[in-house]
């Protein structure tokens, strides 16, 4: 609670009057409040003056910003979260001398008669009794109401600050909520402060223990709460060097007890075998101590992973090509190496596969991969009308036909000069387009429409679609010239689910959607095994479109979410799935009681043609006298009548 007794407004006018005749009544106001309004009075503040607040110039505000920009950095991201859910008040960040640095939140009327701009300084003893001021003199969250503010009595709003604390236990700054004065629960901010200070902690040793081992950890009885997780750093020999506020009361001791302990004396289990697990399994880890059962998550030093875990790099800069490609079938990966190869020769390169398996994630990585000194300049031929993709592309001059752009359009191809070109969905370019952009690959020129001179281009070549293009081809909708053209190497991108390290995949994405909001929840271990076991049409942006919902639609402050948590339509979609294997285990028991067609029956010629061939895509393609493409994209369609048993494993 804020107050053992709640003061009402009539008593607290009662108080103002004789504080206006120089007394103070502290037996009718709050203690901290009575102590505050004691101070001011013997300062010299005249009650109900009104002062005007001294406002920073530009100058000193910009130079004050500049020194708590540490402050800031860890402050604004937690701020703008909580901020967005709340539409009852205005959320403050202010310097640790009660300089207002940031306002966040709606516009609301109960604010346009006070003055809290970022440069206004509101310590008391220029602003008298305020929440931001108080909190920073008594070190702990306060609660002003509109008729406590000595020097202002016709203040239409309420105010909640706490101070937030370095973790030596130095003021770095503070938040504050204001609200309108006739708010019905005033309390409840009190909770958006102690998470805030919470949050705020956590991110603040995070960010002081980044070049150290940090141990995340929970007593496995409050997971399902919002209690928050405590916070062990250690050296590399596995001692500890420093421990949260949080990581303290679990283990009801203090800070001496634990600093300089090794992880086996606390855990019963060796640094050596943490280090390891953490290695080959980032995601949560099982612990004990003393009896209690304890859930843990090691993340390595901010630099460990860069020098541990990038895999052997080959002739041609892999990195980010590798980062993306180290769960992937192995031919599959082989042949995303020889686009990098490829691509730095200047030959066009081809993506394949289905919707949202990351194709222009891929091309980044291969325009990262390539050194390229330009641009990666992105078009996506579906989006675009007939009419508009070709001024798109190829730009156009002044004047070219009704409603050019004055100056005229230098293009996607001159736009990417010395960089990296992707043609995205290139299956869905009309015909009569593909022969001009099949001249301009041969003649590395464009000529601008409404242009006569033609100029050179100097870019590296993606295309990508979702189609099978040499099954266009078939179909007389893509042109067999620019297929060849273009598929001097083919990438055929696997689905999410044929990936190798799918429960890891899932928790290096969770991580990074975290880390866009400003979270550092963790998953369930039961929600992580379901999210890895879905099947994932849509595949990465499928997967990332649901963890995004159901970040932003937990409540603020919960560090572990669970099943319960997912959106009711994630939460069928899993439900749904997880009948499936029953109805293919009946199918895989009676095989013959299925009904057969051409295509069930081709796919299982395929498959048993590849199982011949040993796994080798391109001995069976040969053999079967398709494309290694078609034969992947029609693998990875598996008939619904289909036996079981004749999965493909790739």
């Amino acid at each position: 609670m804020f107050r053992t007794v709640l003061r009402t407004p009539e008593v607290i006018k009662q108080a103002y009057l004789q504080a206006e005749r120089g007394h103070v009544s502290t037996d009718l106001l709050d203690a901290s409040i009575g102590q505050s309004w004691l101070r001011c009075l013997e300062s010299g503040l005249r009650v109900g003056s009104e002062p005007e607040l001294p406002q920073m110039a530009s100058g000193e505000l910009r130079h004050e910003l500049g020194r708590n920009q540490r402050f800031l950095k860890l402050s604004s991201p937690l701020a703008e979260r909580l901020s967005s859910n709340l539409n009852d008040c205005q959320v403050i960040l202010a310097s640790p001398d009660a300089t207002i640095l940031k306002r966040l939140g709606p516009h609301q009327d109960f604010m346009a008669d006070v003055t809290m701009d970022p440069g206004t300084l509101m310590p008391e003893s220029l602003a008298g009794t305020n929440a931001p001021g108080l909190c920073l003199i008594e070190r702990k969250p306060v609660l002003v109401n509109s008729c406590e503010h000595l020097l202002y009595p016709e203040v239409t709003v309420g105010c909640v600050a706490a101070p937030l604390f370095d973790l030596h236990g130095d003021v770095l700054g503070l938040i504050d909520f204001t609200f309108a004065a006739n708010h019905p629960r005033p309390d409840q901010f009190l909770d958006h402060a102690n998470w805030f200070s919470a949050a705020f902690e956590h991110q603040l040793f995070l960010d002081s223990y980044r070049d150290h081992w940090i141990l995340q950890v929970q007593a496995l009885s409050t997971w399902s709460q919002q209690e928050p997780s405590g916070l062990l750093a250690f050296n590399e020999d596995g001692s500890l060097i420093a421990a949260s506020s949080h990581a303290l009361k679990t283990f009801v001791t203090t800070e001496t007890g634990l600093v300089g302990c090794p992880v086996e004396s606390i855990f019963g289990v060796s640094w050596g075998a943490l280090v390891d697990h953490c290695r080959k399994y980032p995601g949560v880890l099982s612990l004990e101590k003393t009896g209690r059962q304890m859930i843990g998550r090691l993340s390595p030093p901010s630099n460990w992973r860069a020098v541990t875990s990038l895999p052997i790099r080959k002739p041609g800069k892999l990195s980010a090509t590798d980062a993306l490609i180290r769960s992937w079938p192995s031919e599959l990966a082989t042949e995303a190496r020889r686009a990098v190869r490829a691509l730095e020769a200047g030959m066009p390169v081809l993506l394949q596969g289905d919707t949202g398996t990351g194709k222009e994630q891929f091309a980044k990585a291969l325009h990262t991969d390539t050194e390229s000194a330009g641009p990666f300049v992105a078009i996506n031929c579906a989006a675009l009308p007939e009419g508009v993709i070709e001024g798109e592309l190829f730009g156009y001059r002044d004047g070219a036909f009704t409603g050019a752009r004055k100056g005229g359009y230098n293009g996607r191809f001159l736009q990417a000069q010395g960089g990296t070109l992707l043609l995205d969905e290139i299956g869905d370019m009309p015909l009569d387009l593909q022969a001009r952009l099949l001249r301009v690959i041969q003649e590395r020129a464009v000529t601008p429409l409404g242009g006569h001179e033609e100029l050179p281009i100097d870019c590296r070549i993606v295309a990508a679609s979702l189609h099978d293009l040499e099954e266009l081809v078939d179909q007389g909708r893509f042109r067999e010239d620019l297929y060849f053209r273009l598929a001097a190497v083919v990438v055929e991108l696997p689905a999410l689910h044929q990936q190798a390290d799918l429960p890891q995949a899932v928790d290096r994405l969770w991580h990074d959607v975290c880390a866009r909001h400003g979270s550092s929840a963790e998953l369930d271990p039961e929600l992580l095994e379901q999210l890895a076991g879905y099947h994932w049409p849509g595949n990465w942006r499928e997967l990332e479109n649901c963890l995004e919902a159901l970040l932003v639609g937990a409540q603020p402050g919960v560090e572990y979410l669970t099943t319960a948590d997912l959106p009711i339509r994630w939460r069928r979609k899993f439900q749904q799935h997880a009948l499936v294997p029953a109805r293919a285990d009946t199918r895989l028991a009676t095989p013959e009681q299925q009904p057969r067609n051409l295509k069930d029956l081709e796919w299982e010629h395929m498959q048993r043609t590849l199982q011949a061939c040993n796994g080798n895509y391109s001995a069976a393609a040969k053999t079967l006298g398709v494309s290694r493409s078609t034969l992947y994209r029609r693998l990875n369609k598996e008939p619904a009548s289909s036996p079981g048993q004749y999965k493909t494993s790739c």
